[in-house]
């Protein structure tokens, strides 16, 4: 409440500073003026498919006469509806009486072929409308505002008024801009420049609007466009403000940049402290308190102009552009970008820092060259200072800003243009200045309760931000907000600490701290029907642009941008958590994100990832990444499952054996040699593979020998290196998929797939060794079968398992792993077909003796 009084108090000291320089507002009525340009063409109806709010624009006229400083508008509105009339039948005309007057032409309707005159100067209502409120600027605007009565549908509404003076400011130069295309159609368009032949005006027109047409008026040119109908442009959220989507045109009586630098330089000159005023003696208590060190010192007026002088501005008549007197500033402890801008100046002229003002435009990062020179361009002033040979930028409405004053944070802003005589446009930089980390610590109790610790750590630019958060608002509304995040999310959740703040500004680094109870953490999964406990990272999700297909412009990203959010799920009672490790991670041009798990004791850490290093994603990358984040559950949120014991599952069969799979394994063994035996290993060999009809060979040698060693590691390979740690485990069996959201019966297939695959490997292995050491003629031809099962099983389950889990193979041992078996493979099938040695050497018939030919008929 406190917060409320003083902020209505310094409302109404603003206002009634404003009554008592600014004129009387009151409005005049007049015939619509005799220079305004007719219109030629007629309007065209527009696609009423196109029209809501129940009205639309029959034509729109904007008339501008440079030498009476003389704005024309008329308007004529069309109600398709009944509804319309609470849209088009409140009037608000805009005008700063501190040099403007308004001047009321026409206010009919046509209804049924009659004209029903409404134009009443005493019904209308004068009132301070303040256009710029919102961000504490008080620029004496006023609205003359009306309420028609008796509309109805398929009534036109003719509306004409001038606002004549233009803002001495500027000393005499004008520059405009107009939007000449809208988000609904209009009937017609139609603007006019009557400019003087000894004024020079510059044009521009952007994406692909035609140029001015111009008329000889004797002493004075007139430029104008006349457009019978004009076509809508489909609105895409979440766009760039700088991104051009409608064709617009400016015009500006600056030539170049460094005309409005010098404009600039002109209003705002930088003084020095008055010998004998109070900031001069301020500005040298600062100068002792930084021990009379220039970066000290800079540190001290940068931390007094952002955190002591607020933000708030009069910026009535000529101080819209113009600052007031750095004096005043320091006497009334307010001011506005400009006013805050000139006085640190000016401290730092005191000492001899170099300093100049900056214009800057906090919306239009991109495209601010192909704009035409004007004041229009810019909407906020910074200071770029000198000192010891290096410039540095300084927004001196940015507050709470810690740490080294080297360090400190200045905003992306595009091109700025600084003010200073033959002044330029320089280029800023993108400097993500910040990050933020959230750390919480779900620690599992055998009940099914948890405590909740979160650690939340803010550096650079963020500690900033919350800095100023938690300086303006109430700590238990803050307190209240974050439980009722967490109450979203989790059941029966319960403060267990207050909130602790621990702010480190030397070092810019803002901590918060909070602890909850958790009756209820475990929950089951409708997916799997398994015990869960998930963990999410919604904080980051809020960040992600919502995006309606289709899309043909950028997306802006709230750059810049750099989270963490790790979560931590411990197991009770110290028990340990299988090894586990997976990892997502993408990076683009304009962002990355990610996910990533791994496993340390009792631990299981779920890591998320979001940044954003560019203000937008590029048009021919929307594709990508609404591809991307079109499943945001997927990438923020990850499900841990629990076994009914408590534990993390998996937890407590940690280097335990399957006793079952151990039995499958060898039934299986039995069985394929059962089958082997009956079936195929009394047969002869196949013509698969050509084999001589004698042995020319009475010996292994050769290749063959590396073949056999080959064959002898291959069982103990698989054994060793699959069966005993991977299939033989009863961890595997029980926990296999449990971190993931993957269907259970999927990756159960896919384990009995592998199970019995590698179980037949390791029999033909085994089978394939005793058939070399035999010679046996069938030997080739199974091999040659072992091989491409080898070769399809690795390709079969390498897809199998990419398609479940998302993911290719991701690490070199993977890769290698599979190329090994294919390149094997494929040698070993290429020297089985064509080795004489091969052909020569497995001649064997079951229960056959072996003939060696004599050593002069063996062939070459």
């Amino acid at each position: 409440m406190q917060l409320i009084r003083t902020s209505a108090l310094a409302v109404l000291f603003i206002f009634l500073q404003i009554i008592g320089f600014a004129k009387s507002p009151s409005l005049t009525k007049a015939p619509v003026p005799d220079w305004i340009r007719q219109k030629e063409v007629p309007s065209k109806m527009p696609d009423l498919e196109d029209i809501s709010d129940g009205y639309y624009f029959e034509s729109i006229e904007y008339q501008v006469n440079l030498s009476l400083q003389s704005r024309f508008y008329r308007t004529v509105k069309v109600l398709t509806e009944n509804a319309g009339a609470e849209n088009a039948g409140q009037i608000h005309i805009s005008f700063v009486p501190q040099y403007q007057t308004l001047v009321l032409h026409e206010l009919y309707l046509l209804r049924d072929g009659k004209r029903l005159d409404r134009l009443n100067l005493s019904k209308f209502e004068l009132l301070a409308s303040e256009t710029e409120l919102s961000r504490s600027i008080y620029n004496g605007t006023y609205s003359a505002y009306l309420l028609l009565d008796d509309l109805r549908k398929d009534d036109k509404i003719v509306m004409s008024y001038s606002v004549v003076g233009f803002n001495p400011v500027f000393g005499g130069r004008f520059f405009d801009s107009y939007v000449l295309q809208g988000f609904e159609p209009t009937g017609a368009l139609h603007i006019n420049y009557i400019v003087p032949k000894q004024r020079k005006l510059y044009f521009k027109t952007f994406l692909g609007a035609d140029s001015p047409k111009e008329k000889d008026l004797g002493t004075a040119i007139s430029y104008y466009w006349e457009m019978p109908s004009t076509t809508h442009v489909a609105y895409d959220f979440n766009t760039p403000i700088w991104y051009p989507t409608r064709q617009r045109m400016e015009c500006s009586e600056f030539e170049k940049w460094s005309d409005v630098a010098k404009w600039a330089d002109d209003v705002n000159p930088i003084p020095l402290p008055a010998a004998t005023g109070k900031l001069r003696e301020f500005a040298d208590q600062l100068w002792l308190k930084a021990k009379k060190d220039s970066i000290a010192y800079v540190k001290e007026v940068a931390d007094f102009v952002q955190n002591e002088i607020r933000y708030m501005g009069v910026e009535v008549g000529e101080y819209s552009h113009r600052a007031n007197e750095p004096e005043k500033v320091f006497a009334q402890r307010y001011g506005d970008c400009k006013d805050k801008s000139v006085l640190m100046a000016t401290m730092l002229k005191h000492r001899g820092i170099k300093s100049r003002l900056v214009l800057v435009n906090s919306w239009e990062e991109y495209n601010m060259e192909t704009y035409l020179p004007s004041p229009n361009a810019f909407n906020h002033m910074v200071l770029y200072f000198i000192l010891n040979d290096r410039g540095q930028y300084i927004d001196p409405t940015i507050t709470n800003q810690g740490g080294n004053i080297r360090d400190r944070y200045f905003p992306f802003y595009g091109k700025v243009l600084h003010v200073q005589p033959g002044g330029k446009m320089y280029d800023t930089e993108k400097i993500v200045s910040g990050n933020t980390r959230i750390e919480e610590r779900f620690h599992i109790q055998k009940d099914g309760t948890a405590i909740l610790d979160v650690l939340t750590i803010y550096t650079g630019a963020n500690a900033e931000n919350t800095r100023s958060y938690f300086k303006q608002t109430a700590k238990n509304q803050i307190e209240k907000s974050n439980i009722e995040y967490y109450q979203k999310l989790y059941k029966q959740v319960k403060k267990r600490t207050p909130l602790h703040l621990e702010d480190d500004i030397a070092n810019n680094v803002f901590r918060v701290k909070e602890s909850y109870t958790i009756d209820k953490i475990i929950e089951l999964d409708p997916t799997t029907n398994r015990s869960t406990v998930y963990a999410y990272a919604s904080s980051l999700s809020l960040y992600i642009p919502e995006i309606i297909e289709p899309r043909t412009t950028p997306i802006a990203l709230s750059y810049p941008l750099a989270l963490e959010h790790d979560v931590y799920i411990i197991n009770p009672n110290s028990v340990n958590v299988p090894a586990l490790s997976e990892n997502i991670y993408e990076s683009r041009d304009s962002y990355y994100f990610g996910k990533s798990i791994t496993t340390n004791n009792d631990t299981l850490k779920v890591a998320f990832r979001l940044g954003f290093h560019d203000t937008h994603v590029k048009v021919d990358q929307v594709d990508e990444f609404m591809s991307d984040f079109s499943d945001l559950n997927n990438i923020f949120t990850c499900a841990v499952y629990m076994d009914d014991d408590g534990f993390v599952t998996g937890s407590n069969t940690q280097n335990k054996t399957n006793w079952w799979a151990v039995s499958i394994f060898l039934v299986l063994l039995a069985l394929f040699t059962w089958l082997t035996i009956k079936y195929y290993h009394k047969r002869s060999a196949s013509s698969v593979i050509y084999l001589y009809d004698n042995a020319e060979y009475d010996a292994v040698g050769g290749w063959l020998i590396l073949l056999a060693l080959a064959l002898f590691a291959s069982p103990l390979r698989v054994f060793f290196n699959l069966m005993v740690p991977y299939m033989f485990s009863l961890q595997v069996w029980n926990t296999f998929g449990y971190y993931t959201e993957m269907s259970k019966t999927l990756l159960s297939a896919l384990l009995v797939f592998e199970f019995v695959i590698n179980t037949l490997i390791f029999f033909l292995s085994c089978y394939c060794f005793y058939l070399l050491i035999k010679r046996r003629d069938i030997f080739p031809q199974t091999l040659l079968a072992l091989l491409l099962l080898q070769i399809v099983f690795t390709i079969l389950d390498t897809v199998a398992a990419s398609v479940l889990f998302s993911k290719p193979p991701e690490t070199f041992s993977e890769y290698a792993e599979i190329f090994r078996t294919i390149i094997f493979g494929i040698i070993w099938i290429l020297y089985l077909l064509n080795s004489t040695r091969v052909k020569g050497t497995f001649v064997v018939k079951a229960n056959d003796k072996v003939e060696v030919l004599p050593t002069e008929d063996i062939r070459p």
